[in-house]
């Protein structure tokens, strides 16, 4: 299951007793399992059809009208191509509409590089009054879409092409969180990089070096007082990020004083390509295995 549909499901058991919402649609419903929701609702979803412009300022003006449209593309063609609608329409007014960004990051498999959105949360993170969200699972899209709709913000959710294989965690939900035990070394991660970061924790801790992850899930406002009590016990981290290495959490960090060991994400010299995640992630040093490799080895010369 592609990891928007989480958010789908959830829009459904809402839309149940809540007739405010409303799904918009630019033509790409079956990549992430809207057409689940046109189904069962039909009368609350409009089919805009690849026209990513009309469709955000649609949403805006329904918005206006006391809706809560929820926008659904690729994150390329809502956060590229409808830019300047969702500069005006949404930033600069503040209305709530929601758009929800299905194949962000790098990893969008042979799509090609057009469809790729790689620096989608630095051009959302620019722009006044919207929220971004980043889940890694199921619970964490819960929670997101609770809080989206018991404010009135405008909000960006974004999810990777790649299925998220990690569905619950023993720790309560929360903007910011440990997924592991709390150790002195930790990878702060957000969205499908948490998966890297998870993974590439599991390699090291089969070397018996332990590295925990924070997972922050809301990047803008970033939680600052759930975080600096996540990271009371941390003396070195990394971030690992399905982001380019500008603009993304590691930038976010660093502007409130949280300087990481080394960022890893995509190179902003990085075009963009196309091929399996794993071809990507490997080619790109950004594999749990080069990640690991390169910990170690860190570890060692310190």
């Amino acid at each position: 299951m592609k990891p928007a549909n989480y958010c789908v499901n959830e829009l459904l058991k809402y839309s149940e007793n809540n007739e405010s919402i409303w799904v918009l649609d630019g033509d790409l419903g079956d990549s992430y399992g809207l057409d689940k929701f046109f189904e069962e609702r039909p009368e609350k979803t409009i089919m805009a059809g690849i026209a990513e412009q009309n469709m955000v300022t649609m949403a805006a003006g329904m918005a206006a009208c006391s809706a809560r449209p929820w926008v659904f593309s690729f994150a390329a063609f809502l956060c590229y191509r409808a830019y300047d609608q969702i500069r005006v329409g949404i930033a600069q007014t503040g209305l709530p509409v929601t758009l929800v960004g299905s194949h962000s990051g790098g990893c969008i498999d042979h799509s090609g590089k057009t469809h790729q959105a790689l620096n989608d949360i630095a051009v959302m993170a620019s722009l006044a009054n919207i929220e971004i969200w980043s889940p890694c699972c199921e619970e964490d899209t819960q929670f997101a879409v609770s809080n989206i709709l018991n404010n009135n913000n405008p909000a960006y959710i974004r999810y990777p092409r790649e299925s998220l294989n990690f569905n619950s965690f023993s720790t309560p939900i929360a903007k910011c969180r440990w997924l592991t035990e709390k150790c002195s070394m930790t990878f702060i991660s957000h969205g499908y990089g948490t998966q890297l970061a998870l993974e590439t924790s599991a390699i090291l801790e089969s070397y018996g070096i332990h590295i925990g992850v924070i997972h922050v899930l809301n990047l803008k406002p970033f939680p600052l007082e759930e975080f600096k009590e996540c990271f009371e016990t941390v003396e070195k981290f990394w971030v690992i990020e399905d982001h380019v290495q500008f603009g993304g959490l590691n930038s976010i960090l660093q502007e409130l004083g949280f300087f990481s060991e080394k960022n890893y994400g995509w190179s902003t010299e990085w075009a963009g390509g196309h091929g399996s995640a794993k071809y990507l992630l490997e080619t790109n040093e950004l594999s749990p295995s080069y990640i690991s490799n390169q910990i170690k080895k860190f570890l060692v010369q310190s």
